[in-house]
């Protein structure tokens, strides 16, 4: 691995619609310009609630392993397509042993149903195409995307906001005192979300997108703390 990733290729607009495009289009709804840039409404474009878990903490220096991800329609927040990939490292030597182990790595299984990176991310633009992407701390799994598409000198296809679904829940579960850290599973407690395999990249993703829906739902039925009156600093 080099120490510093290869600068991406210029983004380009892709003819065509894609497989959630396709699928939008054959449920008589109408899919989210399939572009970067601003046009188009935020609340209109689909979203990809992403989980990635890598061989340790370190961006650019350790890798992906696994990619899960769940796009889901706006307004109504209905799942479009999933995408699941084990993904073949290049250098176990860097990977941390409790990531490999936090992230269910099994060497065997991987050599057996694991692809290239550049494969993996290629499939992920794909669906993903012109998406909000999302997740539970969504800088962490960005900044390792972020570093995989410089590596394979692929352009980011997402939109350029993206959604945290562990600040929505900071903010708006903050008066509840069953919250400690605010950690997906406390999340997943909170909303009866069952977590079929945590730490696995699929249903990780799956959880976070339920636990999005949930605090959704109740911000729309006013379910939320009020937060305390802001005093200004000393």
């Amino acid at each position: 691995m080099s120490d510093a990733p290869t600068k991406p290729a210029e983004p380009t607009n892709t003819p065509g619609l894609n497989p959630a495009e396709a699928q939008l289009q054959q449920a008589g709804q109408t899919a989210a310009e399939p572009e970067k840039s601003s046009k188009g409404p935020m609340r209109n474009r689909p979203i990809l609630f992403l989980d990635l878990e890598t061989t340790g903490l370190n961006p650019g220096y350790q890798e992906i392993s696994e990619i899960g991800a769940v796009l889901v329609s706006q307004p109504d927040w209905q799942v479009i397509t999933t995408y699941e990939a084990k993904v073949l490292p290049s250098h176990l030597e860097t990977a941390q042993p409790e990531a490999l182990l936090i992230g269910h790595f099994d060497a065997a299984v991987w050599e057996k149903e694991g692809r290239p990176l550049k494969q993996a991310l290629e499939e992920l633009s794909e669906i993903g195409q012109g998406a909000i992407l999302a997740g539970f701390n969504v800088t962490f799994d960005w900044a390792f995307l972020q570093a995989g598409f410089n590596l394979v000198e692929l352009p980011d296809p997402f939109y350029y906001h993206r959604y945290d679904v562990m600040s929505a829940a900071f903010s708006m579960l903050y008066g509840k005192t069953e919250f400690k850290k605010f950690s997906l599973s406390e999340c997943c407690r909170y909303f009866g979300v069952t977590n079929t395999k945590a730490h696995s990249a699929l249903a990780d993703a799956q959880a976070t997108y339920e636990v999005f829906v949930g605090l959704m739902q109740s911000a729309s039925s006013n379910h939320t703390t009020e937060a305390p009156a802001v005093r200004p600093a000393d």
